[in-house]
């Protein structure tokens, strides 16, 4: 026993048995959604077997995939927006990545259409090309292409040309391509990229605020689309808001 009667953790858990010889890399245990979410990465995260061979499912886990299971699965009764506030190493990519996997082929109510958008992989400043020939300015722009491609992109095309909010364009996008499962990180990042200035293809620090009010509306009157936004706990002032 230790000094004050508890049994060492070493006595208790016992590590993998790469972590007991030393042979691991130090990447593998930095979960990066954008990397999984187009295949690439070390195996233990993309790959869902192996994900959740190695995954410790607390109860906020368990929690959070139960409601996920619930919302995706038509259940208008379901948490729509969930907002996933922890301290930096708190757990929060690792939490989307287990949303994502259980979305990823799980029959829940059928095909589940996956968006992963993080904030500081993308530049207010400059377009992106995409493999189909469509060019995103903005986060509803590559909310659409992530949904269905140039197709579901028409729907908000003028918004992201010129750098305004969708409106109503944004309830139609996702529910034509419901059940659907929106995952949100570093978005203060990327905010954070547009204050004080108005001459950025990713619109202005303020088409922000009202952009998350309204995919927030639009996801909560949608059955079967579910939203996980994370916020460092760092990012967010004594009185709730974000920084």
């Amino acid at each position: 026993l230790g000094e004050e009667g508890l049994t060492p953790w070493r006595d208790v858990v016992r590590p993998h048995r790469d972590i007991m010889s030393g042979d691991f890399g130090q990447a593998e245990f930095a979960a990066d959604l954008h990397q999984v979410s187009r295949g690439e990465g070390a195996e233990e995260y993309v790959a869902p077997i192996r994900f959740y061979e190695r995954t410790y499912l607390t109860e906020g886990l368990r929690t959070l995939l139960a409601m996920s299971a619930r919302r995706l699965s038509g259940d208008a009764n379901a948490q729509a927006v969930i907002n996933l506030q922890t301290t930096f190493g708190g757990g929060k990519t690792h939490s989307m990545l287990a949303a994502w996997h259980l979305a990823g082929g799980t029959p829940l109510r059928g095909p589940v259409n996956r968006v992963a958008v993080v904030g500081n992989e993308i530049s207010p400043g400059q377009p992106s090309a995409k493999p189909d020939g469509t060019v995103v300015n903005t986060l509803w722009g590559e909310l659409a292409w992530q949904l269905g491609g140039a197709e579901a992109y028409a729907l908000v095309a003028e918004a992201d040309r010129t750098g305004t909010n969708p409106g109503h364009a944004l309830r139609t996008l996702i529910a034509r391509h419901a059940p659907a499962l929106i995952l949100i990180d570093e978005w203060v990042a990327y905010a954070r990229g547009l204050y004080g200035r108005d001459d950025l293809v990713g619109g202005s620090f303020d088409t922000q605020f009202t952009f998350a009010q309204e995919l927030t509306a639009a996801v909560q009157g949608v059955p079967g689309a579910l939203l996980l936004v994370s916020i460092p706990a760092s990012d967010v002032r004594a009185d709730g808001t974000a920084t």
